[in-house]
């Protein structure tokens, strides 16, 4: 499960990305996320963010996402262009 919220102008948020235990190691999490910010994209919102866990954040920095220099739970998600 995905799933983003949009103030449909600029900016996205990402939600509750879940996949069943059973599942995880498969791409799955990875599809859904990157299937996500191409339809972002196609919408011309470019800035996407997200919270993650520690335990988390190699997953979504290995798609390119960046961890807050604050050290919030926030990550960011930049077009690369």
């Amino acid at each position: 499960m995905c799933r983003a919220t949009s103030d449909q102008a600029y900016n996205a948020t990402i939600w509750d990305v879940i996949v069943d235990p059973s599942y995880q190691g498969q791409g799955l999490g990875k599809a859904f996320v990157q299937k996500l910010i191409r339809a972002l994209l196609q919408r011309d919102i470019a800035n996407v963010t997200l919270f993650a866990e520690s335990k988390v954040v190699n997953f979504y920095k290995n798609m390119g996402f960046e961890a807050d220099p604050e050290g919030i739970k926030g990550m960011f998600w930049y077009p690369p262009f």
